[in-house]
Formats: structure tokens, sequence, C-alpha cells
């Protein structure tokens, strides 16, 4: 059918080829093989000059001193594994031991000598002895404020003798009152593990003795700079503060000053001010 026979109303497309629709690409292959192998070409021969090079160089001759060797190898090690018995005789024995000896006995001390109205540490007690505790019947109420051991003396295997001072608070129709410091010793048995368990019960000790010091100097006119720096440095303590006296020790000024708290408490204090700070 020709174009004039088609009727006018429709569209009609003539017959065209699709390879004259796609554009004409030369494919080379040959010029990507060509430059890859002219890149190994020359990675190759810079490797090969620089092994050339190299191996062209003398090594300096090294000196093997046999001797040593043999006699390194030879001696035998001088030290061993530590066994895990090893570090159990260490907390046993040595200053770990007395550490944990020192805690038992502290915390025992503080439940030994407090009664309170349930009647003391009975079950407490009984578990650090590994046995009951003797009972005593008493209407009176004590706790222990603070307990400090300051010697711990190894006695025999895994055992320690422990020194402990401590302070009670006992109750009054007054309120609370504190008692004197005491000291007591207290045998603890510490066991390979780290483990502690009290012996006996406490021994009543005397306390250290205090050393003794030499008198204070007669006090002197303290100069109004040194009273400043006094003032200033117990500044931040209480609201207010007074200088007492002064005196000089070794290029520095003791100087007493009366400190007053947030509650109208009265403090006694000693402020030391440095000679060399003089303005």
């Amino acid at each position: 059918m020709t174009d004039d026979d088609m009727p006018v109303n429709e569209e009609h497309f003539d017959s065209i080829p699709w390879s004259s629709l796609i554009p004409q690409r030369q494919d080379r292959p040959w010029l990507v093989y060509v430059a890859a192998a002219a890149v190994v070409a020359l990675v190759v021969g810079v490797l090969a000059a620089r092994n050339l090079q190299s191996a062209s160089q003398p090594l300096d001759p090294v000196e093997v001193a046999t001797e040593d060797l043999v006699e390194s190898v030879a001696s035998p090690p001088t030290s061993r594994l530590i066994t895990e018995a090893d570090l159990q005789a260490d907390i046993q024995h040595g200053e770990a031991g007395a550490v944990a000896a020192a805690m038992r006995a502290e915390w025992f001390v503080t439940d030994y000598f407090t009664r309170d109205g349930a009647g003391g540490r009975q079950a407490e007690l009984a578990g650090a002895l590994g046995r009951p505790a003797p009972a005593t019947e008493a209407e009176i109420t004590t706790y222990v404020e603070w307990a400090r051991a300051w010697d711990a003396a190894a006695e025999s295997d895994g055992r320690y003798r422990v020194a402990v001072a401590f302070r009670s608070i006992t109750a009054t129709d007054a309120g609370f009152v504190r008692d004197i410091a005491k000291g007591v010793a207290v045998r603890v048995q510490v066991a390979a593990d780290g483990g502690s368990r009290v012996v006996d019960l406490p021994e009543p000790i005397e306390m250290p003795s205090s050393p003794v010091l030499a008198a204070l100097a007669s006090p002197e006119p303290t100069p109004e700079w040194v009273a400043t720096k006094a003032l200033d440095q117990a500044a931040s303590w209480g609201e207010s503060a007074t200088v007492v006296e002064g005196i000089t020790d070794g290029g520095y000024w003791r100087v007493l000053i009366e400190s007053t708290d947030t509650h109208g408490t009265i403090w006694p204090l000693v402020v030391w001010v440095n000679e060399s700070d003089q303005p």
C-alpha cells in the first residue's frame, strides 16, 4: 500500500532499520591490554633494579659471641611461678593479714561495747567468736563513738594481737556523755583466704603514752600584718574571729585565735603565718 492509499487521519511510520539508530562504536580492547602490560613491566623493572643495587653492597660482618650464648642457655632459671598457696600465705602472714585482723578487731570492739535497748549485739558477737558471747544485763544504753587499731602484732600461725583504742558515749538523764578513751587487745585468727575470726574476749590494756613536748614560749606583741593574715586565713571557717596572742617559732608566727561558728560556739584555733610573707 502506498502513502496515497492510506487514510488521511491515521499516522504511519516509515520502516527504518534499528542498526541505523544505534551510534557506531569501534571496540578496541587490545589498547587496554597493552597499557596494563606496560605498567606491569615498569613495576617489575623497578623492583629488579632495587634488588640488584642492594645485593651489590657488601654486608658488614657481625661477630657472634658463642660463649655468651652457651652460658645463657645453660644457666638455670632463678625465678619460679607464684602459686595460689604463695598468695594465700602473703594474705595470712604479710601486711594484708595485719590489715584484715585490724578490721575485724575494730568491728568486734564496736559491737562488743555497745549496749542498746535490744540487749546489745549478741548475734554479731556470737558470729565473730564462733560461740555464744557472755550475756550481761544492764539498763544503761551506750554506743561506741569510734574505734581505731594502732598495732597488730603477729603471735603465731595467722594469729594477731590487735591493740584497739575506742571511746563510748553513754545515755544519762542529762543526755549522752562521752567516756574517756580506753584500750583493749583483741586476738584475731586470719585464714589463708583472708577470712578472719575473733579468738577471745577483749583484754584491757593501757593506752600508748604521749610524748613530752617542750613548753611554749611566752606570747609576744603580734604585728598588725600578722594578725591580718591570720584572720584572713581563718575567714572561711566561722562567722567571726579575734586574735588572742602570737608567738614566733622557727620563722613562723603561731597565732592563737578564737573563731565563732554559725551556731555561736567559740573555738580556739591556731593559725601559722610565715614571717617571709611580711609585706
